[in-house]
Order: structure tokens, then sequence, then C-alpha cells
């Protein structure tokens, strides 16, 4: 019996914008799957385990009591991309079985893709999955129905060797900035090895993973997440003979390829991509700056990703909340996408200095002219920085360019002719009137060019 192993998917494509974490590339999901599943074919599973987070639900979806006509919109987005996975797991002509997690709809989940059975006879095997949820602080429990299935699957008077499938992880205790371990992993490890019917427990949630160790006759496995580099599922192999099972076998493939870093081109946000009304404000203040979308096609066009790399301080300020910021981000990907462009990531620091409304909100990357966005975002999406440029309208922007080695340009629009002003003498670095000026100046064009993109 082979056993595809993926997890972590966080896909979005109907879905506006990115994941919260720009290292989850959420909008190449879609494709990093149709990857896995087609590696997996080719190699001859039998059987396709997806444990959790195969979607990416923008979390201000999830806040109480909201009903807005954009939340409406949004959770037929978010619907979309259910259906997709659903005709993508269909299409690929292995039998599959989903379980959902924390960054999922359960509802939307269940409708799409269907809530049972939640135990299946597959091969020899009986496979018991495990619809488990956060709590208080984020830690996973196993209660109520889920709880229910887990003490009666211990005591299954069957033969069938058992693999349970679950989001979150059993052993080994992996809490460190965030509880992805159950409340009752101990108990439940124990349970699970003492009751010899359990030959493999599969996770996910814990994006780095952990190496398959076994306890007793039951192998626990927390496999990365495919959203990540290098794109991992894992694929387990157990041998059936006449009902016993020998040794549990794993191989973990990597799908990301070998491909160069690519050149970049970082983007402040607010007066160089759109307006400076947004600032403070919640999407419906989110307007494209006319030059905004040529610009940002000329540049993918010629090979360039597209980072976006901004200062929210309103967020440590206590004008915005870290949800209502992902909104902001999510309509301005929106926008883009209505005409014709996408950006590859956006990273945004919500430091504000000893002005914080708490010290919580004074922690984490350094806003510019720090350079630790930047620096991140080439390490998480392989980027070479050596051919890569920075367009801004502060001063801020310049100077955080020039500290990670990328090559500056300031735009004249938003703050951009006062910053002239102010440091003329200190930019040293280009400066034109808007972002389209900025793309032909990256692409080393001509008038002909700019006339010839707008």
């Amino acid at each position: 019996m082979r056993i595809a192993h993926i997890t972590d998917i966080h896909l979005r494509s109907h879905i506006p914008g990115h994941s919260r974490l720009p290292i989850r590339r959420s909008r190449t999901a879609p494709g990093l799957l149709a990857a896995a599943l087609d590696d997996a074919r080719r190699r001859g599973a039998d059987l396709i385990v997806i444990t959790g987070d195969l979607v990416d639900v923008p979390e201000y979806l999830f806040a109480p009591e909201r009903d807005t006509a954009r939340d409406r919109l949004v959770w037929q987005r978010v619907r979309a991309d259910y259906r997709l996975v659903r005709k993508m797991l269909d299409d690929c002509g292995i039998e599959w079985i989903a379980v959902p997690g924390n960054h999922d709809s359960y509802r939307v989940h269940a409708e799409e893709l269907g809530s049972g059975p939640f135990v299946r006879d597959v091969a020899g095997l009986r496979f018991v999955s495990f619809w488990d949820r956060e709590s208080t602080g984020n830690v996973p429990r196993r209660t109520l129905t889920e709880r229910e299935r887990f003490d009666s699957s211990l005591l299954d008077p069957g033969t069938r060797p058992q693999v349970h499938l679950q989001h979150f992880v059993i052993t080994p205790r992996l809490d460190e900035g965030y509880p992805h371990t159950y409340a009752e992993g101990e108990e439940l490890q124990r349970r699970t090895s003492d009751s010899g019917r359990v030959v493999l427990s599969l996770s996910g949630h814990y994006h780095p993973g952990a190496e398959p160790t076994t306890i007793g006759p039951t192998t626990f496995s927390v496999t990365p997440a495919l959203v990540e580099h290098p794109h991992p599922y894992r694929i387990f192999d157990i041998a059936l003979d006449g009902g016993l099972v020998g040794a549990v076998r794993h191989t973990q493939v990597d799908l990301a390829s070998d491909a160069p870093a690519r050149k970049a081109v970082f983007l402040d946000r607010d007066g160089c991509i759109n307006t400076l009304a947004t600032y403070r404000h919640g999407p419906e203040a989110m307007h494209l700056l006319p030059a905004a979308a040529p610009a940002l096609r000329l540049l993918r066009d010629h090979g360039y990703a597209l980072i976006v790399v901004t200062n929210q301080s309103c967020v440590g300020l206590g004008y915005v909340e870290p949800g209502t910021l992902e909104e902001v981000h999510d309509r301005m990907s929106e926008l883009l996408a209505d005409e014709g462009v996408t950006v590859d990531a956006v990273y945004s620091s919500p430091v504000a200095g000893h002005h914080a409304v708490a010290d919580r909100l004074n922690v984490g990357d350094e806003p510019k002219p720090s350079p630790v966005m930047i620096k991140r975002a080439a390490a998480e999406l392989k980027l070479d920085l050596s051919k890569s440029y920075l367009i801004g309208d502060r001063a801020s922007d310049i100077t955080a360019a020039q500290a990670a080695g990328v090559r500056p340009i300031l735009v004249r629009t938003g703050d951009g002719r006062a910053t002239e002003q102010t440091w003329r003498d200190a930019l040293a670095c280009p400066v034109v009137d808007d972002l389209v000026a900025a793309a032909v100046e990256v692409i080393g064009g001509s008038e002909f060019g700019r006339a010839k993109a707008l």
C-alpha cells in the first residue's frame, strides 16, 4: 500500500491576495498541488491523503457578526477554491481523503469536499479521519465526537491495521512560537501506540515538519508544508501480508526545481502603487494610481518578481487591526488582478516604535529604512538582490534599498516630490515621475518604450 501524504497547501486562486505569511506561496499553490498529484500518480500511489489547510481562507472572514457585501463575494471565491481543489483531486485518478485544518472553513470544506465517511477501508487498511479544532489560545484539542471516534477506533474488534489522519501534531511537542501540538498530545500518543491497532499517524500544521518516529507499532509523521520551499510531500509504503503489517517506509519528495534565484522589483505601497488615502483606512479607501497596473505588467513581462514591502505603523499605533490590513492588501491584489497583474508577495511591518499601543506591536520585522523585510523576502522567495531594484517615494525606501544591496528609484508620486526637494543631494538614485517611468528605468527602456507601455 502506497500513500501520498500532502499537507498545508494554503491555496488561493479565486481568493484575492496572499497568505498573511509571504513564505507561504499561496498563489503558486494550484500548480504545486497539480505537480504533487502528478508525481504521486507516476510513483504509483494508491491513495492521496491531505491533512488540512487545503485553502488559505482569509482570517477576517471568521470575525463574528460580519456579513458585508464584500464578505459575501470573498466567501463565493473561497467556495470556488474548494471546488478547484475537489476537481484536481477527482481528476488525478487516485482515491483521496482530505481533512480540514485551522486555516480552512470546516463548513465549506464539508459542503464541497464531503464530510465523510470518517472511517474508510482502503486496500486492507482502515483510515480514521479526525476533524479536530483549535481551542483557547489556539491550542489544538480532540474533544466531543472526535474524541468518541478516537476511543471507538482503539477498541475496534476488527483486524484491519489503522492509519489515523489529523491536521494537528500528536508527537513530538512543537509549541515554540505557536501551539502546534495537542494539549493532550502525550495521552493521544500513548493510547495510539499502546492499542496495537495503529500503524501510521499522519499530521501537518507544523510547516517545517518533523522526521517520522516509530513508537511501539506506530509511526508518527509530521509532514512539511507543500506551500513552502522546497515544496515537499511524503510517500509512505506499508507492506501487508495476510493482514500483517511489515515495516513502514517513507520517502520525502521535494518538488522545487534548481532554478536560479530570480531578479525582483521591490515596491513601496502607499504613494507608489496606490493613493496615500489608504493609510489608516480599510479596503474601501484602496485606489490604484493610474501608472500602477501598466508599470507592473511591464516589469512582469520582463521577468521580474514583484514584491511589495510596506511600513504599516498604523497597526502599531492602533488605527488599524491586522485583519483590516490584510483586507486592504487583498483589495489591492484584487484591483491589480482586474488589470491582469499579480504580485508575488506582500511584506509589511506593524512596528511603531515607542508610540506603539502595545509591546507586541513593536516587535517583528523592522520597518524601512531597515533592510530586514527585503532580505527576508530574498531568503524566503529565492531572489537575487544584485539584480533587483526598489521603487519608493520616501528617503526610508532609498536607504533600505541601499542597505540591502538593491538599486533604488524614487518616484515623484505620493511623498516623492517632497522627498526630492528635501533629500536632493543625498538620494544618489534616479528620480522619475511615476511607476511607469520607474519600470522603464528598470528595464533600460527609452521614451518609445514608455509610450508603448502606456
